[in-house]
């Protein structure tokens, strides 16, 4: 046996710091040093202005376009590739349904939330933007069938092109339909995608060494130029978003791991904390997808196959979060103008959200500019969109990694309702203990 060099036995190797540690220290700095920079002047300051904050712009900006280059190939061969590994178009369906149904069905509950909680908080109320007579009437939002319609590409590489997510994944699907149908004579393409699709995940990986910097970077530039005012005049709408996320991911995913998933919620949380923490951390789901599709399988006792479809499908399909800002952000800008929206207008918008919340890429910003696109078509003033605009990065943190949990939930649910979940694994702790 060879001898062990002295300070190498395994008792004294140094264990690294887990990485959502790094990013939960960067959030923190970075929100420090911001507000140190922010109350040395700021933007307002000639060297922090002019060479500080540009520095720190590039670093985060760097960090987001990184994750946004790897996005779209990403998704394409890691859903063609989930596709593949079911093996059939029968198993392929009955997952695709359940998962589909269980988005729409989560992201319109969501919704409803949060424009249950905007009607009894009201945090427009007490800040005037204009009068009634200065708004215009309220436009009826379009219908379900284009919105259906717009899912399909019709050109699917112009579709790759300019990230329409969504449609992406249509084809993707079709894709992996079609090598399927061909059989034993696409061997060689199925191998050749699901080599690349662990190409991506090699890419991601690179990635993730620069979160913590990306984190602390964007913080930084966010309390520096606008400081802890940008808690004050909107603290209302930024407690009744939390709320909702908070309720989303409390009550409604507890009862839905309970009751369909049958596992304990705060098992599962336990396991599902370090990608919560990246997606609250960085405002993508993109950077929490590696490691829920690792703890998935590992951890939780998902079925690797089913890990890899639904996974990737909900970090552009299911936001959860996100469904339930746009509830809350129409219904702001209308009190705002002491608009009422009718019962009905409340019902179509909660539709409406819970389909442009499909094609969401899962990018920071996304939903402000969804949340543009709502308001605009329901005629309601965009004055207040420059309120929201300003704190966006704060609630956008609730609603990224709502979004990110819902994921992990909806792939644990829809393995329990195939009869595939591995308890034992999800368990695994309590096995543990009691051997």
């Amino acid at each position: 046996m060879a001898e062990q060099v002295p300070g190498m036995g395994k008792g004294n190797q140094k264990k690294e710091t887990p990485l959502y540690v790094k990013i939960f220290i960067a959030l923190f700095a970075g929100i420090v040093f911001g507000y140190i920079l922010n109350f040395l002047g700021g933007v307002e300051n000639a060297a922090i202005g002019g060479y500080v904050l540009p520095f720190f712009q590039f670093v985060g900006d760097l960090f987001i376009k990184l994750i946004k280059m790897i996005v779209v190939p990403l998704v394409f061969f890691c859903i063609i590739d989930a596709a593949l590994s079911l093996g059939d178009i029968k198993k392929l369906r009955s997952i695709g349904v359940k998962t589909i149904a269980w988005f729409l069905a989560t992201g319109a509950v969501s919704a409803t939330i949060g424009l249950i909680l905007a009607n009894l908080i009201q945090p427009g109320r007490g800040l005037v933007l204009g009068t009634v007579d200065s708004v215009a009437e309220v436009k009826e939002l379009p219908g379900i069938y284009q919105t259906l319609l717009d899912l399909i590409p019709a050109n699917p590489f112009a579709s790759l092109t300019s990230g329409e997510m969504m449609q992406i994944i249509v084809f993707s699907l079709f894709m992996g339909f079609a090598i399927i149908s061909i059989g034993k004579e696409a061997k060689p393409l199925a191998d050749m995608i699901s080599l690349l699709s662990q190409t991506m995940f090699k890419i991601i990986d690179m990635i993730l060494g620069i979160i913590p910097y990306g984190v602390f970077s964007l913080m930084t530039v966010a309390l520096a130029k606008y400081g802890i005012a940008i808690f004050g005049p909107v603290l209302k709408f930024i407690a009744t978003d939390y709320l909702a996320g908070i309720i989303m991911c409390t009550a409604g995913y507890g009862i839905l791991l309970t009751v369909f998933g049958k596992v304990n919620p705060i098992r599962f949380w336990k396991k599902a904390f370090e990608p919560w923490m990246i997606a609250f951390s960085t405002c993508t789901s993109s950077a929490a997808l590696p490691v829920s599709m690792d703890i998935a399988p590992r951890k939780m006792g998902v079925p690797k196959d089913i890990a890899s479809f639904v996974l990737p499908l909900g970090c552009t399909a299911q936001m959860n979060g996100t469904c339930a800002y746009f509830g809350i952000v129409v219904l702001f800008a209308a009190q705002l103008y002491g608009v009422e929206l009718s019962l009905q207008q409340q019902v179509m918008m909660v539709i409406q959200a819970t389909f442009l919340s499909v094609g969401c890429a899962a990018t920071p910003q996304i939903g402000l500019v969804i949340s543009l696109t709502l308001m605009t078509q329901m005629g309601l003033p965009l004055d207040a969109y420059a309120l929201v605009a300003g704190i966006y990065r704060i609630v956008d943190q609730i609603h990224t990694s709502t979004n990110s949990v819902g994921d992990l939930v909806a792939a644990v649910c829809i393995s329990e309702m195939q009869g595939e979940l591995n308890h034992a694994v999800f368990n695994e702790e309590e096995v543990k203990a009691s051997a």
